[in-house]
């Protein structure tokens, strides 16, 4: 994924407190975009891909790209911020509690000292997402904006799922980041699964696109794929998975914006998450 920086005539950063901004943040790259609350258009989209080995990194590189980034630095309306990281647990709402909540998230991954544990709930659902991210990186978030939401990077990406899934059929969402894929499987409105995979190649794709949609027993025929993250619209991960599966489509930001014409040089499904937070927000 290579650098993107577009910004619209009409942007005006002495009017951002009618502006609303969006900001995500992985180990993959950071990105944002600027909305402008009064006319529904988007006037600004940036991504930055970044090299983090380690996640004690993260803060650091972050820190760097809000020093030299005026625009981050304005106060906005509002601010929108969502954390991608495949260390994350689907849990129902009854458990709850944050001493239960870091023995669960530790039974799956990971979580280190220098780690806090966050719960989102799913809206529409009977579920809540349980994920860890960086101390350092919310000190400086704080340090940044009096104000903000912060989420997994999920949640917009099951609303965009949901908005624009086919009545009546079943859904897997796979969601494409630099080194794994996240699926999520819609089952008569219900989540059926929640899981990533490492993967390297197309080979490695479809053995976990195709087991995982055998093993929840879709329909090739009948029921449907949708696609969004770092993937082009032409690759050959997409040429293949259609060879197999009949009804392949990708996830589109929401029709409720104004993108500009500049935009369209864009492929928004592989923003699709970010571009859709404002609603959830």
């Amino acid at each position: 994924m290579h650098e993107i920086n577009w910004i619209d005539d009409s942007f005006d950063i002495r009017l951002a407190s009618e502006y609303h901004i969006s900001i995500q943040i992985g180990l993959d790259g950071f990105s944002f975009c600027i909305l402008d609350t009064r006319r529904n258009k988007y006037v600004v989209f940036e991504h930055v891909p970044l090299i983090v080995g380690k996640l004690q990194f993260l803060s650091r590189k972050i820190e760097t790209i809000f020093d030299q980034e005026e625009k981050l630095n304005a106060s906005f309306k509002s601010v929108s911020i969502t954390y991608s990281t495949n260390k994350a647990t689907l849990l129902p709402k009854e458990y709850s509690g944050s001493a239960s909540f870091l023995k669960i998230a530790s039974v799956n991954s990971e979580v280190s000292r220098n780690e806090e544990i966050s719960a989102n709930e799913i809206p529409g659902f009977n579920y809540q997402l349980i994920y860890s991210y960086p101390k350092e990186l919310m000190t400086l978030l704080h340090r940044k904006y009096v104000d903000f939401s912060f989420r997994h990077k999920s949640i917009a990406l099951i609303a965009s799922a949901v908005d624009q899934r086919t009545e009546k059929k079943n859904t897997l969402v796979i969601n494409f980041e630099k080194k794994y894929i996240r699926m999520i499987a819609l089952k008569d409105m219900q989540i059926e699964l929640y899981n990533s995979f490492y993967f390297k190649n197309e080979s490695d794709f479809l053995y976990y696109a195709l087991n995982t949609w055998q093993s929840i027993q879709f329909d090739p025929e009948r029921d449907e794929i949708l696609i969004g993250g770092y993937v082009a619209d032409d690759s050959a991960y997409i040429r293949q998975l259609k060879k197999y599966i009949s009804n392949v489509r990708f996830l589109k930001p929401s029709a409720d914006f104004n993108y500009g014409n500049t935009f369209e040089k864009i492929q928004k499904h592989q923003f699709v998450s970010l571009l859709n937070t404002y609603p959830c927000v």
